[in-house]
């Protein structure tokens, strides 16, 4: 608007400068001579500088629309890297923080724990307040890759999905307690499941982030199941779970920063890993979808675009 209002100013004050020499030489105030003109046109010669009048009337429009439309544009784009910046600050300043003040309540509650006085109830508490600490430095963590996502630039190489799925179930099924199996079911025939592009560290975190979600919301006995499918260009991954399930109303805010459903109190998380999976795919062009009945368990699915053969 700062730079349409001076154009504004600058036609109103040629019209009210017309305006005023009129009145003035109406009034006699200013010499008022009298010109005569006779001046013939047809119909073919108006139509064409009609339509030229038009056709440059149309022109300036458009032209000062597109204007306008990208500034407005420019001006939205350096609000939102701003706010990107600040909030990228923001948790840096978070991280630098809480990370020593975190490190030093573990040392200390280790202390704590292995004291010879510690009795069974002191020992209980001491533990449910290490886990709310892991929490917090999960949180603090997760919190700081959510905003350098918003900066920084992902690697893109030829990536194995398959190498990457591997590597994912085996964290996770190593990290439950107690270690858990995980079944992948990926077509071996009659071709090899192609190659995807992205950075290898943060998608076997996007799979890591589901399969720990899969086992810490089903029962220890109930089975995980990873599928693949393919059609040449996208490839399908669903994890698959028979647990708790996820109502209805909850599932549209599951990937929504800090949200946590009502079956996830009490279970350790920082409600920020639905949140950096639908982040870090959506750098890789790729998308995550849920289907879920509740005590019935749970089905998310990830597409991520294939390398076409020929590249």
């Amino acid at each position: 608007m700062k730079r349409i209002f001076p154009g504004i100013v600058f036609v109103f004050g040629f019209i009210i400068l017309g305006f005023g020499v009129g009145w003035l030489a109406d009034v006699g105030l200013l010499p008022n001579p009298v010109f005569s003109a006779t001046y013939q046109v047809d119909l073919s010669g108006l139509a064409s500088r009609l339509g030229l009048l038009l056709g440059l009337l149309a022109l300036g429009i458009f032209l000062a629309g597109w204007w306008v439309q990208r500034s407005l544009a420019r001006r939205q784009a350096e609000s939102q890297a701003e706010q990107a910046s600040s909030r990228q600050r923001f948790f840096q300043r978070l991280d630098h923080e809480m990370k020593n003040p975190l490190t030093i309540i573990r040392l200390g509650l280790v202390n704590l724990q292995q004291g010879p006085d510690v009795t069974g109830e002191q020992a209980r508490s001491l533990e449910r307040i290490s886990q709310q600490v892991q929490r917090l430095q999960k949180l603090v963590v997760d919190l700081r890759l959510l905003s350098d996502l918003d900066s920084s630039q992902i690697e893109r190489k030829p990536v194995s999905l398959r190498d990457l799925l591997d590597e994912a179930i085996a964290l996770a099924g190593q990290a439950a307690q107690p270690p858990r199996q995980i079944n992948l079911n990926i077509p071996q025939m009659p071709w090899p499941l192609a190659d995807v592009r992205g950075d290898r560290d943060l998608l076997v975190l996007v799979f890591r982030n589901l399969l720990d979600n899969a086992l810490k919301f089903s029962p220890p006995d109930s089975p995980v199941e990873v599928r693949v499918s393919e059609d040449g260009r996208i490839a399908t991954v669903e994890i698959v779970d028979t647990g708790s399930g996820i109502p209805a109303e909850e599932q549209a805010h599951i990937f929504e920063e800090l949200y946590r459903g009502e079956n996830a109190r009490g279970i350790p998380g920082s409600g920020l890993g639905l949140k950096l999976v639908e982040r870090i795919l959506g750098l890789h062009n790729g998308s995550i979808q849920v289907r879920s009945k509740p005590e019935m368990g749970s089905i998310f699915t990830v597409k991520l675009p294939l390398i076409p053969e020929s590249s």
